[in-house]
């Protein structure tokens, strides 16, 4: 159980969870920081508020299952920031079975977060094969995975948006472009 005056890593990965599901917000500046302060303990009443559970601030059992069940179907059911609609195929609304890559939706939640919690368009999700080709999307393309975005994040320039997702997608796709980036969760490292 972890609850208001703990420290250390366990502290630290609830906050990175608190993050990823989309309440980075609450921690401010102090963002993931092994303390389990006023802050945190917001951010947790916020997050179990969200998850429909017991609103107490304290990480036992309930919230720690509710959180790893969020974190599962993050690409079924979207995070605190991100709807899953706004994934689906621009051109009639499609989305896959299985939706979006839960990873790329946590991914997409942290750099937002690293970004200064500035809203995050979603330009391309989730894109049908005959949709793809309308757009010259690539034969593979991971859109067609629903492993792919291509975003834009309000007030910062793509070269900024770009240098921060670097890291957090190491092991998948990222596109420079002039006006948007291009993130994927392709499970090896791509760069254009």
């Amino acid at each position: 159980m972890l609850a208001k005056g703990n420290k250390g890593q366990e502290v630290k990965e609830h906050q990175d969870d608190v993050i990823a599901l989309g309440f980075g917000e609450y921690l401010g500046d102090f963002g993931a920081d092994r303390h389990f302060g006023d802050l945190t303990e917001e951010a947790t009443r916020s997050l179990q508020k969200w998850l429909g559970i017991k609103v107490d601030g304290i990480v036992g059992s309930q919230t720690k299952s509710a959180v790893d069940q969020a974190k599962k179907q993050a690409g079924l059911k979207g995070t605190n920031n991100f709807n899953i609609d706004e994934f689906r195929c621009s051109d009639n609304g499609e989305m896959l079975k299985s939706g979006m890559d839960s990873e790329l939706v946590l991914n997409l939640e942290v750099l937002r977060y690293e970004l200064g919690n500035k809203p995050v368009t979603i330009n391309s999700g989730y894109r049908t094969p005959s949709y793809n080709k309308v757009v010259g999307g690539a034969a593979n393309s991971q859109h067609l995975y629903g492993k792919a975005t291509d975003i834009v994040v309000d007030d910062v320039r793509p070269g900024i948006v770009q240098k921060h997702a670097n890291d957090l997608f190491a092991n998948g796709g990222l596109g420079h472009y002039n006006t948007f980036t291009h993130v994927d969760t392709r499970g090896y490292r791509a760069r254009w």
